[in-house]
């Protein structure tokens, strides 16, 4: 039996934690012959397996699925346009829970259901597929507005295209990233982030000197996103030379997720940093690299002026003494 075989009969499994990591493996293989099975998923009782589920056909290609997925959305009065943009911006109930719930209590005559938790991701994940499968409905209005001379609605289609991740308006977006106006160019880096659009990382790092620093904050974010190598000698200078304490704090936290080496020396150096959320957040970045060469500028943090940067250092060092003699 092969493998796409036995994750589709582990898609009838009776533990909820096993169906959605078998939706989620046949995504990964691309199995176009579990459409079938997947789009029973989408009914079942565990919010994160219908998430899972509906994540795995987008990733088959299952455009067959698009009327399922409209009904998901319930679009009001038929405007599934309106629909798409509200899930994919939506920030509604909390999160989904990540293990199956022992069991659910029936509501009392005449009182009203609440929607199950986590729904707005459901429909959020829903949305974003119906994006790939039919990008006529809500992308391709949106990057025809790309090119209105109010820069309000450019915002806001800029917005909506990153929130649905629309890659095929990427290449736009990169265009835009040396409009003139400030607002255009901070938008467009947010949202190649959201894309994670690694083509567009050498338009992204000259924005890294943009005289505005909000926007040079919104390229570092969108680059610790991407997670490009070619991005990581830039922020180190960066680092370095940047004037703003909040611009050269989120770098700080964008080579601590570069998982590299080279990283070190230059957070080690922040560490001495004259703003302390810089030294903090370079303290946290030493952290999540976890190599021996972190332990020294954590050590020495620990009598930091500042009590928060005392404090995290003296966690950190804990941790990571731990895990390097491990």
């Amino acid at each position: 039996m092969e493998q796409s075989d036995l994750l589709i009969k582990a898609c009838g499994d009776e533990n909820a934690n096993v169906r959605r990591a078998a939706a989620k493996a046949l995504g990964s293989l691309k199995a176009v012959t579990a459409k079938t099975p997947l789009a029973k998923l989408l009914k079942d009782k565990f919010p994160p397996v219908r998430e899972a589920a509906i994540n795995a056909l987008a990733e088959i290609g299952a455009e067959d699925a698009v009327d399922l997925l409209i009904a998901i959305l319930n679009p009001q009065n038929g405007d599934v346009r309106k629909a798409i943009l509200q899930a994919v911006s939506a920030k509604g109930d909390s999160d989904i829970p990540e293990k199956e719930p022992a069991g659910a209590s029936v509501p009392m005559g005449g009182q009203e259901k609440k929607p199950p938790e986590g729904m707005w991701k459901i429909k959020r994940a829903a949305a974003l597929a119906l994006c790939r499968f039919k990008p006529d409905i809500a992308v391709l209005p949106l990057i025809d507005v790309l090119g209105n001379s109010n820069d309000n609605v450019r915002i806001a289609s800029i917005t909506g295209l990153g929130n649905m991740e629309a890659e095929p308006a990427a290449q736009k977006l990169v265009e835009l990233l040396a409009d003139k106006a400030w607002e255009i160019r901070k938008s467009a880096a947010n949202a190649l982030g959201k894309i994670k659009y690694a083509s567009g990382v050498g338009a992204l790092i000259p924005l890294l000197k943009d005289p505005r620093f909000t926007v040079r904050i919104e390229a570092v974010i969108a680059l610790n996103k991407i997670k490009s190598p070619d991005a990581l000698d830039p922020l180190v200078e960066a680092l370095k030379s940047d004037s703003n304490p909040d611009v050269r704090r989120t770098i700080a936290i964008a080579l601590g997720n570069t998982k590299s080496e080279k990283s070190v020396p230059v957070l080690a150096e922040a560490c001495g940093d004259e703003a302390w959320q810089v030294r903090k957040a370079a303290l946290n970045g030493l952290g999540n690299l976890k190599f021996p060469e972190c332990l020294p500028p954590v050590m020495n943090a620990i009598t930091d002026e500042n009590e928060e940067v005392r404090s995290a250092a003296a966690i950190l060092y804990l941790r990571l003494a731990d895990q390097i003699s491990a």
